[in-house]
């Protein structure tokens, strides 16, 4: 008997990683041995992650002309939030790419099927990871100064047809139309407002805001795994996805449906309080409001 290797999604992924990759003549190999990406042998770790790394494997990885390993994508399916053997598995594989420091981008279905200005989550990811490689190697031929930083929401074109500006600053159209609405007296504060914190796994955890009127507010939540993905600054990112999430909103209450303003004076005493005490401060944005 025979089975098929991929499921749907995988083959999504890898489709997606194929072609992403052949534009900066990088290649994908699936389902390959986390020790034969991994130097183990002699590297410290522990006898359990030493046994995992031989039983276990990548679900994908990424390598150069040269075939060395550049990372390595895990496509986590609903057993990965539910399943204790499943999270210790994860929680060893992740520890093993820490030690080896080896980047590791876990994925879900919404990372292909969600779009956000034409761009889906895997290919901001893959992307950012060749263009912050082109940076350095800008950097390093004097083409830009050793003290600019890499950042993608700072990159103006992607040369596409498209003509699009800003392609990666994700939420670009919508803080342009937040201020619009701010101008035409329909909302009560210009720009969303945002606290960024981590909980105890380290996933990133985001409340967004914005001051509808003089007695409410709209406000959602979401969050993002801790990616070993050093190229895409985090906490900006699920940030930008924030208030992508908080303009439906709004856009909901400007048509009627007035579900989801909150209370004002409870908000800014209890909900954001409560949200700030429990996911510690990695960064926050706090915009006046004009009511």
């Amino acid at each position: 008997m025979i089975q098929r290797l991929f499921n749907r999604y995988e083959e999504v992924t890898y489709d997606v990683l194929n072609r992403l990759c052949k534009n900066s003549g990088a290649k994908v190999f699936a389902k390959v041995r986390v020790a034969d990406v991994l130097k183990l042998e002699g590297s410290g770790v522990s006898a359990e992650h030493f046994g995992y790394g031989l039983r276990s494997h990548f679900d994908f990885v990424v390598v150069d002309s040269d075939y060395q390993p550049l990372f390595s994508v895990e496509f986590d399916g609903p057993l990965h939030k539910t399943s204790e053997v499943q999270m210790k598995r994860d929680r060893l594989k992740n520890e093993l790419c820490d030690h080896c420091h080896h980047g590791l981008l876990r994925i879900k279905s919404n990372y292909l099927s969600k779009t956000y200005r034409g761009l889906d989550l895997l290919t901001y990811f893959v992307d950012a990871w060749f263009l912050e490689q082109a940076f350095d190697e800008a950097q390093r031929s004097g083409l830009i100064p050793y003290d600019e930083s890499f950042d993608m929401t700072s990159i103006y074109s992607d040369g596409s047809q498209s003509g699009r500006k800003w392609p990666y600053w994700l939420s670009f159209d919508i803080q342009n139309s937040l201020r619009k609405l701010h101008s035409a007296g329909a909302i009560g504060q210009m720009a969303p407002s945002y606290h960024v914190g981590k909980d105890g796994n380290g996933a990133y955890r985001c409340l967004s805001w914005l001051v509808f009127d003089a007695s409410h507010v709209v406000s959602v939540s979401t969050g993002m795994h801790a990616q070993r993905f050093p190229a895409v600054c985090k906490s900006e990112l699920v940030s930008m996805l924030a208030m992508v999430d908080l303009n439906s909103r709004v856009e909901n209450v400007l048509r009627g449906d007035r579900a989801h303003l909150l209370d004002r004076r409870h908000f800014f005493e209890s909900r954001l309080p409560e949200f700030q005490e429990k996911y510690p401060m990695v960064c926050a944005s706090i915009m006046s409001a004009t009511l």
